[in-house]
């Protein structure tokens, strides 16, 4: 059983570019928060497609969908600080040449993993991941 097992019936893009992540935490950390970045990408994107109480901001880029004061407001503080250090974590893995560490990789895919937890608890519409299901 993986860590994100519980994306797969759902939203299957969404658990093949978090098992990437997961699964490159330790050969290749810089990919690994490259993929937990693309993963976060897709969680919000799907977000926004299917709960209509979110409004669009001026500009469609990542940061500025976590942003807008509404998807604050649905995904709380903690879950948009989270998506905030995976935007972090995977721009330095993609723009900075200094090298990626471990730490940074394990913290961008835990970080991930309680985002999507939290997606899957709130807006499953099969079956819910269970309650108190923590990162291994």
């Amino acid at each position: 059983m993986t860590n994100f097992a519980f994306l797969e019936a759902e939203w299957p893009s969404l658990y093949e570019a978090a098992e990437k992540a997961s699964n490159a935490v330790y050969p290749d950390p810089r990919t690994a928060c490259f993929y937990a970045r693309r993963a976060l990408e897709l969680a919000v994107q799907w977000i926004y497609k299917y709960d209509y109480s979110l409004l669009l901001p001026y500009q469609e880029n990542l940061s500025a969908l976590i942003h807008e004061p509404t998807f604050k407001k649905v995904a709380g503080e903690a879950i948009f600080n989270k998506a905030r250090i995976i935007i972090r974590l995977g721009n330095e893995a993609v723009h900075s040449n200094s090298s990626i560490q471990a730490y940074d990789s394990v913290t961008a895919v835990s970080e991930l993993f309680h985002i999507t937890y939290w997606l899957a608890r709130t807006y499953a519409r099969k079956e819910k991941p269970e309650p108190g299901l923590s990162f291994n």
